[in-house]
């Protein structure tokens, strides 16, 4: 149950927004009261999902701009209504309260960035061999694994690959059915809750199948569920 107290500072930010963008007439106000705590919400189902999901998740590029570009907006609200030299004390307060909403979402991307850059940092090598991987993640996330990865080669290359034999210098062999390369553990057991029926049963394996019905909690191997977590079907708990 929504707590009250979420409920006013919600209204107190979304009024000071339409104050704000009434006065100076701009065309993304009425845009921005409506989807703000629709986007919000979105926001946190993000980062509750990279954090449980084994894998890496597609970047959210639509969400992560228009959150941020709304972060700058209430910058520019809190920057004109602090200059403007007639703020009362109720403008103050509704200005400590947009202050707040835009530290509330500076830690939610936070904490998906950091979600997303602990897996890279741990897969690596895995990443930089498979472009399915690649295609996950941001421009800079990119750049960030490529250079990760350059720079522990040369530093693995200096301390000690230089000094072995050419066919034992690779960080990506698999011989004798030793896998050097971490990668995300699909096998493993996620929470889930299905937000909209999957038609038919899903296959578990071993003969097993079950039925995905909205609103339901399963608790599954990732594996299992995956392509309905990229397409919506079911979300991450």
């Amino acid at each position: 149950m929504t707590d009250e107290r979420d409920l006013e500072i919600d209204d107190l930010i979304n009024n000071l927004d339409k104050e704000y963008y009434s006065a100076h007439r701009t065309a993304n106000s009425a845009n921005l009261t409506t989807h703000k705590s629709r986007d919000l919400k979105s926001l946190v189902r993000l980062w509750i999902s990279e954090r449980t999901c084994p894998d890496i998740l597609p970047y959210a590029h639509d969400l992560l701009d228009t959150m941020l570009d709304r972060v700058r907006e209430q910058v520019e609200v809190i920057e004109v209504n602090t200059t403007s030299g007639d703020a009362g004390g109720g403008a103050k307060l509704k200005l400590l309260f947009v202050e707040t909403e835009i530290e509330r979402v500076k830690f939610l991307v936070r904490g998906y960035l950091r979600a997303r850059i602990l897996k890279i940092d741990k897969y690596y090598t895995h990443i930089l061999n498979n472009l399915d991987m690649q295609t996950r993640l941001s421009q800079s996330e990119l750049r960030y694994t490529k250079r990760r990865g350059n720079q522990l080669k040369r530093y693995y290359d200096l301390r000690f690959l230089s000094a072995l034999p050419p066919s034992l210098q690779r960080l990506d062999d698999t011989a004798g059915g030793l896998q050097m390369v971490d990668a995300p553990d699909l096998d493993e057991v996620v929470f889930v809750r299905v937000l909209r029926d999957v038609p038919g049963e899903v296959d578990l394996g071993n003969d097993d199948k079950i039925e995905l019905r909205t609103g339901n909690i399963y608790v599954l191997p990732y594996k299992v569920i995956r392509r309905y977590v990229d397409n919506g079907d079911v979300q991450l708990v």
